[in-house]
């Protein structure tokens, strides 16, 4: 029986940065799944090894949707996208428990490094 591949979960709501971070993602050995809201994500998704989401959702906030899933218990690493000039976003962040913030300019090889060290390391950095 082959052992499957991890899921990382994408929440943004803008399509083409959608497909954009699947684009970037899409080397890694795991499964991309994406949605346009933190409540598209709560009403149907299996338990990612890695979620990555923008900070300025529609509805539930990305800080809004960290804050709720630190609460229920056990989550995965949780990478926050976010504007350059949003130092504010980036410290909450950091201190409700994200692995990093980071800068929708720099997304290119970052965050597409980042990923694959979470799903190498997987084990080690659930919360």
């Amino acid at each position: 029986m082959s052992a499957s591949r991890p899921i990382v979960a994408v929440i943004e709501a803008d399509a083409r940065d959608r497909h954009a971070l699947r684009s970037l993602l899409s080397p890694l050995d795991a499964e991309i799944h994406d949605f346009d809201s933190a409540e598209s994500y709560l009403a149907d998704h299996q338990a990612p090894c890695c979620l990555i989401m923008e900070v300025a959702l529609p509805g539930m906030s990305g800080l809004d949707l960290l804050r709720r899933l630190r609460t229920g218990g056990s989550t995965p690493p949780i990478i926050l996208l976010g504007e350059e000039a949003d130092v504010t976003a980036a410290v909450i962040a950091m201190r409700e428990g994200a692995v990093d913030f980071i800068e929708k300019p720099h997304l290119d090889i970052a965050i597409l490094r980042r990923v694959a060290y979470l799903l190498d390391h997987a084990s080690e950095v659930r919360h």
